[in-house]
């Protein structure tokens, strides 16, 4: 497994920079620019996308079962008053209420400190084969003074110029320092 340093662009332009700087002193095989598709855009299974579900819905299913099931029950006891019509629909309508509720209640409840990414961001990746600790440090510097979003350090196959073995799914594993 060969070391490699990945820097993520926002544009080609800002990444093919950085690649002419880079490619001073680090040689043209050992350079690769791609793109990389969002989260859950890279066909991993056979019906599309990369998991089965979305991971920014965990947790919520349990809050929107109960809060779906309470709803429709006090909206179907205060419709029966009305008939079973309109006890049928308050019920509806109170657990389509509850789960929408009790869906968004269970979400979001992370705080704002930033935390390496567990998904890969889509971008511009710019990716280098590093030859030894020189070369590593150079270019971390580059992509980081051309303004890389993240910086990651990874083990792979590097053949015929490219990352042959680059996972999109995996977790990438950011360089420590300023700005990661």
């Amino acid at each position: 497994m060969e070391r490699i340093i990945a820097g993520r662009f926002q544009t080609k332009g800002n990444a093919d920079a950085a690649a002419a700087l880079i490619a001073q002193y680090v040689a043209t095989s050992d350079i690769c620019i791609f793109h990389n598709n969002p989260p859950g855009q890279h066909d991993a299974f056979a019906v599309g996308g990369d998991e089965d579900e979305d991971p920014g819905a965990e947790g919520a299913g349990k809050p929107a079962a109960a809060t779906a099931v309470a709803a429709g029950l006090s909206a179907g006891a205060i419709g029966a008053l009305g008939g079973p019509a309109v006890a049928l629909v308050a019920a509806a309508v109170g657990a389509y209420s509850g789960s929408l509720v009790g869906a968004i209640h269970g979400l979001g409840n992370d705080d704002d400190t930033r935390r390496a990414p567990t998904r890969r961001p889509a971008g511009i990746m710019l990716s280098v084969h590093i030859t030894g600790p020189m070369v590593e440090r150079r270019v971390i510097d580059t992509l980081r003074a051309h303004g890389a979003a993240d910086i990651e350090q990874a083990r792979g196959e590097w053949s015929d110029g490219d990352w042959v073995d680059f996972n999109p799914v995996a977790a990438p594993q950011l360089v420590e320092g300023p700005s990661n």
